[in-house]
């Protein structure tokens, strides 16, 4: 009996893994600087911080998971698990207190990593997608090639 189901193999579970853990750092190191900061809570609070925060990780989740091919599935996990290290290198230091953070532009700094983070996702997609659907040409056109000098009609 088959145990994997027909969308969800293990490439696209590690996916989505990937991008659960980003979206727990994203929401999470908000919330925890707000309670253990005082002075930030009333900026960091904020449910429109929250949602900006989510919406990268919403959004790499409906580029990268749809796709059925393995090949696009290697290249979402690839770009899921880049962003988790971004998301790590950006917010344990920020939860760690090795970059205090602090002020009333608090919210305004979550917000503008967050836009970078979307414009990168996006960037990041199609560099990767293009890069990817150029070397499977490469290799189609290769094997089209040995087969006519197989076949000798070259």
């Amino acid at each position: 009996m088959d145990t994997e189901s027909r969308f969800w193999n293990r490439t696209k579970l590690r996916t989505l893994y990937f991008l659960l853990g980003s979206a727990l750092l994203s929401i999470g190191t908000p919330a925890i600087t707000a309670v253990t900061q005082p002075d930030a809570r009333f900026y960091l609070l904020q449910p429109q911080l929250f949602i900006g925060q989510i919406i990268p990780n919403l959004v790499a989740a409906g580029l990268w998971l749809p796709w059925r091919s393995t090949r696009a599935s290697k290249v979402g996990l690839l770009l899921a698990g880049l962003l988790f290290v971004a998301s790590v290198l950006f917010y344990v230091p920020i939860l760690t207190g090795i970059l205090p953070t602090g002020g009333d532009m608090i919210g305004l700094g979550y917000l503008l990593f967050a836009v970078v983070t979307l414009v990168s996702i996006f960037t990041a997609t199609v560099i990767a997608f293009m890069v990817s659907w150029i070397l499977a040409r490469r290799g189609t056109a290769r094997d089209e090639l040995s087969d006519d000098i197989t076949q000798g009609s070259c």
